[in-house]
């Protein structure tokens, strides 16, 4: 997949992330942050040849597929932000935890959650809730 720089840096901007322009030994990236997220593309001679994904929370980056990159820069900002990966949620009456967030189109963003019976299930953000942790009396 060919990602042109001043195209992803343009849609980035309308999707409101933050464009940071790095210069680095072997390459040159553009690093967009948006809500605790950090998206990194790596360029050499204006042709994209990786890209990373560091979810908001977490210090370390993932290996994202250039192919996907378009979803998370025009991921539903405010889905992407309701909840977090390793964020105890409840779907349908079973609980669980987040493993992934991972936007489908503009409009969807879907989880990967490992439910506590040890099934795992992919919600869309709209169907979920934090897990409320009970109070004592």
């Amino acid at each position: 997949m060919t990602l042109i720089r001043n195209a992803v840096e343009a849609k980035a901007r309308l999707c409101g992330w933050t464009v940071e322009h790095r210069r680095e030994a072997e390459c040159t990236a553009l690093v967009l942050t948006r809500d605790g997220w950090e998206l990194y593309i790596a360029y050499d001679q204006g042709k994209a040849f990786s890209a990373s994904l560091t979810y908001p929370g977490s210090t370390y980056p993932s290996v994202l597929s250039l192919g996907l990159v378009s979803r998370y820069l025009s991921g539903n900002r405010a889905q992407m932000s309701a909840v977090r990966r390793r964020q105890r949620i409840v779907c349908g009456g079973k609980a669980g935890v987040v493993e992934d967030i991972i936007p489908d189109d503009r409009y969807r963003v879907r989880l990967v959650v490992h439910y506590d019976d040890n099934s795992v299930g992919e919600p869309y953000t709209t169907f979920v809730r934090a897990e409320q942790e009970e109070v004592a009396v």
